[in-house]
């Protein structure tokens, strides 16, 4: 599962994009990647490892939640 949220500061876009991820282990990776579409490199990548895709879909939630409240919107697809 992979979600796209946007805003534009200062005349500037920047991006968040949140990914769900499952490995051989039956464990949950949740991949916060973000930055400024202007950059050729994104700003930060952050990846946490959840016991079940529960407690994974929770922390993703949160997460959108969150950058909802900052003035992040869904990307159009």
């Amino acid at each position: 599962m992979k979600t796209t949220l946007k805003r534009t500061v200062n005349g500037k876009e920047r991006y968040y994009v949140l990914e769900l991820i499952g490995n051989l282990f039956n464990e949950y990776l949740v991949i916060r990647t973000y930055g400024a579409y202007t950059n050729s490199k994104p700003t930060r990548v952050i990846s946490e490892m959840y016991p079940t895709l529960i407690k994974a879909k929770e922390a993703m939630e949160t997460i959108l939640h969150e950058k909802q409240k900052r003035g992040y919107a869904y990307a159009q697809q």
